[in-house]
């Protein structure tokens, strides 16, 4: 039996991470998006809804709110190991967040995901405000023309509808 290790105030297993991170090599990959956006991150293979395609692993939490960092809860930002730091910002994502057991968020399809396609999430729902995005490139339909952050969602954001949201501004929000 492994000996588990506390990382972050969790016990984890050290396999835990070592299959975690396996998985997240298997299922993207980094590269330049070919834009002014610069990196972002790209299915390496087809997902279809509710899939996990990656697993959130913290690297360290910082002191104050970074254009990299993902609030995990009020006032507590995150920087998460590669490959979910480079995933870009979309008001139509094809990723939404979930807690994990790593204290960190796990990205799931929210509609189906061919290889090569980029994949992108809404920072708006893990920021209550969002510096990271001012100017949005994504191009979407229904752009905000800036990520803004979860106060400024409509309450039925089709995301928040389906409980995609981070935790912690699902209990403070309403």
């Amino acid at each position: 039996m492994q000996n588990p290790h506390v990382e972050n105030g969790v016990s984890i297993l050290t396999d835990d991470l070592g299959c975690a991170r396996r998985i997240n090599a298997r299922n993207v990959t980094v590269r330049d998006t070919g834009d002014d956006r610069g990196r972002g991150i790209f299915a390496a293979r087809g997902f279809l809804p509710g899939e996990v395609v990656m697993i959130g692993l913290l690297n360290r939490l910082e002191k104050a709110r970074t254009t990299h960092s993902i609030e995990i809860d009020w006032n507590v930002h995150a920087l998460f190991e590669e490959p979910p730091v480079f995933v870009n910002h979309s008001c139509d994502p094809n990723l939404a967040i979930v807690p994990n057991r790593f204290r960190a968020y796990d990205f799931i399809a929210v509609r189906e995901i061919s290889p090569d396609v980029e994949l992108t999430w809404d920072y708006a729902t893990s920021e209550f405000e969002s510096i990271a995005v001012p100017v949005c490139l994504c191009a979407a339909a229904n752009c905000r023309q800036a990520a803004g952050g979860f106060s400024t969602l409509p309450p039925d954001h089709p995301l928040l509808l389906a409980g995609f949201c981070a935790p912690y501004l699902k209990r403070n929000c309403g």
